[in-house]
């Protein structure tokens, strides 16, 4: 299977190491070419370099969009035409951080980052939100562990798309557990009640029956 991961920052890069190393094939795109460049070498044979956002889709069933929540609308506009019947992942987290390092959240309080993002995507995308419950260095420190897998939870309101996200996610190491739809994905976020845990299963539908 092909995943396009656009945006090869931190999370971006942590997703597609762990992505290519259960075996996924991957076609990379950012806005830093060097950045990207150096992803693919590092991963190997498993991920090329794509020449810009909509040739990352080519051939792709999924995209993960690992970018910055403030950029995300207008890559999504950019290569909306290319985004009908793929699975779209969208990892971000709706904070941005000043020169100081202050974290403040861009969305109003109340208003989940999924509700806000499946507004932006066209007619037939298929949104789950997921991969960005765990900060990049966590990711992938959790991956793999034996003899329980860690969970990764997610949210979708399309099953199809919880059964790619799910596909998805074993592949980079994880057990899934769906929290519920897209409007329970603040919880997934920075300053959520489930952001940044590592579980097991059993523990991951414990907390989220607490809600």
């Amino acid at each position: 299977m092909t995943t396009a991961i656009v945006g090869t920052g931190g999370i971006g890069s942590a997703i597609a190491r762990l992505l290519a190393s259960g075996g996924e094939t991957l076609r990379l795109s950012s806005a830093d070419k060097d950045s990207a460049r150096k992803l693919a070498a590092d991963v190997g044979h498993a991920a090329v370099v794509a020449a810009d956002n909509r040739d990352a889709l080519r051939g792709a069933g999924a995209v993960v969009l690992a970018l910055r929540f403030t950029a995300l609308k207008s890559v999504i506009d950019e290569i909306a035409d290319g985004l009908t019947d793929k699975l779209v992942v969208v990892p971000s987290n709706p904070v941005t951080a000043d020169a100081q390092g202050n974290v403040s959240r861009v969305l109003p309080e109340g208003q989940s980052s999924g509700e806000v993002v499946a507004g932006w995507l066209p007619a037939g995308t298929r949104l789950a939100m997921a991969f960005g419950t765990m900060s990049a260095d966590l990711l992938q420190s959790s991956a793999d562990r034996s003899p329980e897998s860690a969970v990764l939870f997610y949210a979708t309101d399309d099953d199809h798309a919880g059964q790619q996200v799910e596909r998805l996610i074993r592949t980079a190491g994880f057990e899934p557990v769906k929290i519920g739809g897209v409007e329970q994905s603040s919880r997934l976020e920075v300053g959520g009640d489930l952001h940044n845990l590592v579980v097991g299963p059993e523990q991951a539908r414990s907390l989220i029956g607490r809600a």
